[in-house]
């Protein structure tokens, strides 16, 4: 991985060559301040939720067969285990339809990066498992968004209760598949 996420912000990091020698990385860059067709690798976050303009920038910064490596989750595959899997759908809905922006945008990442010119060289799933609660409500909000899904008229008060009730007290376990691109821009074979 070329640099941490900062979910507070888009994150790029950049591999450009550094003398022939070691590449160098640059992070906290953003592509339209990079130079035409020198990265080697780019990885960034978000860039599928991003307007079309900021892929063609990242084709842009990218030489050809320079790699750009995508990971972004499917929210729609998320899945906790609760005795009423009504309640569990309808929150796993509620994240979907009201807090997550582009909740499927993972499997979308193949096709997004394809329609950039891309050529798209391998998708991977990588599934993240929950089994503690504390650490699961630090990505997944579990309290904060169970209230608010009562709010929206996804779950009801006495739903949210034993749902609460049963994240505190039972066994937990969740699961949420994310996606993982890689994609190079293409080789041009320039005949003379």
């Amino acid at each position: 991985m070329l640099g941490t996420q900062d979910p507070q912000a888009h994150l790029f990091a950049v591999t450009l060559p550094n003398d022939g020698n070691t590449p160098l990385v640059l992070l906290g860059v953003t592509p339209e301040t990079l130079p035409i067709r020198h990265g080697d690798r780019l990885r960034l976050k978000p860039l599928a939720g991003s307007a079309p303009g900021r892929r063609a920038e990242v084709r842009r910064v990218l030489r050809p067969g320079g790699r750009l490596v995508m990971a972004e989750p499917d929210w729609d595959s998320l899945a906790i285990d609760h005795p009423d899997l009504g309640v569990s759908r309808a929150y796993t809905r509620h994240l979907t339809d009201r807090i997550v922006r582009n909740a499927v945008v993972g499997r979308q990442l193949q096709r997004l990066a394809l329609q950039a010119g891309f050529a798209v060289t391998s998708v991977a799933p990588a599934t993240s498992v929950f089994r503690d609660v504390h650490a699961a409500d630090q990505v997944l909000g579990l309290q904060r968004n169970t209230e608010r899904a009562v709010a929206a008229g996804y779950l009801t008060d006495r739903q949210a209760d034993c749902r609460l009730d049963h994240l505190a007290k039972g066994p937990f376990f969740a699961a949420v598949t994310l996606y993982i691109v890689t994609a190079e821009t293409p080789v041009t074979n320039s005949a003379p």
